[in-house]
């Protein structure tokens, strides 16, 4: 394989209208009025949501993420990695990292993003070297990080490597409910800290925050640190019973908690810079756009992209179908990403949104939302199954347009 293989983000130029599209979709759904901020930060999102086909779930489908290793500096109540509990699990080597997993997921042509996970990325020795490799195939890359340990000169390192940015998490302003959830003191101070030397370098940030029971009040305090950040995207992740959530069950919101936070958080991004993002909440989209767009389908309204976006790599190679859904489609060790990516029995059946059962499959936003796969599973066993905690009232599903 020659040096570069992946794409350009302009390659297509049809990906770049689908990005402005998703943008001004966004704009007429809730109103935003800070477009004109983010089309200046063009240079870095165009960039970072290469291959973008539209607005969804984990932002943008379609992306590959790599959990590295299930190691960790902390231990979150919510981590559905339970990382620093698998010290030995059977990770992938750096020369099967760069062969099995970058070179293999380079000839994936809707592949154009990589995001390094974990665990904690940072505890890898060979991340930076990771990095450029794929730097130099040509992917966009990116860490997903608790940001304690981006000290000044680990955000140099990490420039040169060829990073575009990081996907930080905080969830909480105060320091007691972020560093208590986090299960480190010092954490909320350290990941402020590792999010002012990640910008200094001039990257991209995204700020993810887990929304759950814990820090229902202070949701939209937290949307606001986001904001005066001038961060890019704010994924907002959904507690899911899943991993060591499972021990935590009770944080999970309930369905009308769904629902004003919905309404919350669409109402919050009329006046905000990022674009907020919800995670686990494929109902954000639908319910909007029931009420903004009555209920018209969009090709760039993807909803949940679990196995319709989402490649999510363990440790050890399996590969799921999205972070919260712990069932393989096959393993890069021995099968190809684009195997997995083009003939995976479960992410073709994931894609045919006909295949969804219950309310899911009934609803007139079954293309545009698909509910939670995740959360579905979680509560039911079955992957296919309806979302159980559905914040459309029946009424709403059953008036949206089928498209």
């Amino acid at each position: 394989m020659g040096a570069r293989a992946v794409k350009p983000f302009y390659n297509p130029p049809s990906l770049l209208t689908k990005q402005v599209r998703s943008a001004l979709l966004i704009r007429k759904l809730t109103g935003w009025t800070k477009l004109p901020w983010w089309t200046t930060q063009a240079g870095k999102i165009f960039q970072i949501a290469a291959g973008c086909q539209g607005v969804g779930c984990f932002g943008y489908p379609a992306h590959p993420v790599w959990e590295v290793t299930a190691r960790c500096n902390l231990k979150c109540d919510h981590c559905h990695a339970r990382a620093g509990e698998n010290e030995q699990l059977d990770e992938l080597t750096t020369e099967e990292g760069k062969t099995k997993v970058i070179d293999s997921l380079a000839r994936v042509q809707d592949f154009r993003t990589l995001v390094f996970s974990g665990g904690e990325p940072l505890v890898r020795e060979d991340l930076f070297d990771l990095i450029a490799h794929a730097k130099m195939r040509g992917f966009y890359p990116l860490i997903a990080t608790n940001a304690t340990l981006i000290t000044p000169d680990v955000a140099k390192k990490l420039k040169r490597a060829g990073l575009l940015g990081i996907a930080a998490s905080i969830d909480s302003t105060r320091d007691e409910v972020h560093d208590s959830f986090r299960g480190m003191q010092g954490a909320l101070k350290l990941a402020k800290e590792g999010i002012a030397n990640a910008s200094a370098e001039g990257m991209y940030i995204q700020i993810n925050i887990t929304a759950s029971k814990l820090n229902k009040e202070e949701l939209p305090s937290i949307v606001r640190f986001a904001d005066e950040l001038r961060a890019h995207v704010i994924l907002l992740y959904q507690f899911i019973p899943c991993g060591r959530g499972t021990e935590s069950a009770q944080l999970e919101f309930n369905a009308e908690e769904f629902r004003e936070e919905i309404l919350q958080a669409g109402a919050m991004q009329k006046d905000l810079h990022p674009v907020i993002a919800p995670v686990g909440l494929p109902e954000y989209w639908a319910l909007h756009n029931v009420m903004k767009n009555d209920g018209r389908h969009s090709d760039v309204l993807r909803g949940c992209i679990c196995g319709n976006g989402m490649f999510y790599i363990k440790p050890n190679g399996d590969v799921w179908p999205c972070a919260f859904v712990p069932i393989s489609g096959g393993n890069l060790r021995t099968t190809s990403a684009a195997e997995i990516w083009e003939r995976s029995e479960l992410f073709l059946k994931l894609r045919d949104r006909k295949n969804l059962e219950g309310i899911c499959g009934e609803c007139g936003q079954r293309e545009t939302c698909g509910g939670c796969r995740a959360r579905a599973l979680a509560h039911t066993g079955n992957v296919f199954a309806g979302d159980p905690i559905c914040a459309l009232t029946a009424d709403e599903r059953s008036r949206a347009r089928k498209p």
